[in-house]
């Protein structure tokens, strides 16, 4: 009877531990998918400021036809 009693104990201390393992587990969970909503609604808010911005191909058009204006324009002053 020894044994037998020897294996409950270690039975029921598994199943205690596996229990703290779960309870543990479910409450990385909640965390990570809070972490992941307050992410999610971050990345919203940026693409919602970046939308209103010009791409970076037209910011860089728009730089270089100022820059032939200006250049333009100071080639017909100085001659």
């Amino acid at each position: 009877m020894g044994e037998q009693e020897d294996l409950t104990t270690r039975v029921a201390v598994l199943e205690t531990k596996n229990e703290a393992q779960e309870c543990r587990l479910n409450s990385l969970e909640v965390d990570v998918g809070k972490k992941f909503d307050r992410l999610e609604l971050k990345l919203d808010q940026f693409l919602e400021a970046a939308r209103g911005r010009p791409s970076w191909m037209v910011a860089l058009v728009i730089s270089g036809l100022l820059t032939v204006v200006t250049g333009l324009i100071i080639y017909i002053v100085t001659t």
